[in-house]
């Protein structure tokens, strides 16, 4: 009995020709569907990506950067979903649009700084752990040692 792959092979969907009805001389637009898994993680991560798209630019800079990031994510969704960890990919693309503020906090780590940003914005541990990928104890370290050195 063949064995099903755990991530089926599917065609790139910039390498696929949308197709609108044509109704006269106007096309009419086509209606998509997001997969129910790309929609749940919108509806989980939308508001922390959001708080710390927001702590680096102007509110409607980061809208238009999280309305990018979430349109970049829905069209690679299947190979995202086929990676060890889709929530640290996800939060990577995200972190890439944004170029953190320079000597804003002193960190010591890439992730130490995302960490205290979302802590600042009133982000659980566990809300900071889903969003970025991490284990929750590593949240934990990350603050503790922030707050530690950092009095």
């Amino acid at each position: 009995m063949p064995v099903t792959p755990p991530c089926p092979t599917l065609v790139h969907p910039s390498r696929r020709r949308p197709r609108a009805a044509t109704g006269g001389d106007f096309a009419v637009p086509m209606d998509l569907a997001l997969p129910a898994t790309f929609v749940a993680f919108y509806a989980l991560h939308h508001d922390r990506y959001l708080a710390y798209a927001q702590a680096h630019m102007h509110p409607a800079a980061a809208k238009t950067t999280l309305r990018e990031t979430f349109g970049e994510l829905a069209t690679h969704w299947s190979d995202i979903l086929c990676r060890p960890n889709p929530a640290a990919h996800a939060w990577d693309r995200l972190v890439r649009r944004i170029r953190p503020r320079v000597g804003t906090i002193d960190t010591s780590s890439s992730l130490q700084y995302q960490v205290i940003i979302l802590h600042r914005a009133g982000c659980s541990v566990t809300g900071i752990a889903d969003s970025t990928g991490q284990d929750p104890n590593t949240i934990r370290y990350l603050l503790h040692v922030w707050t530690r050195d950092n009095p």
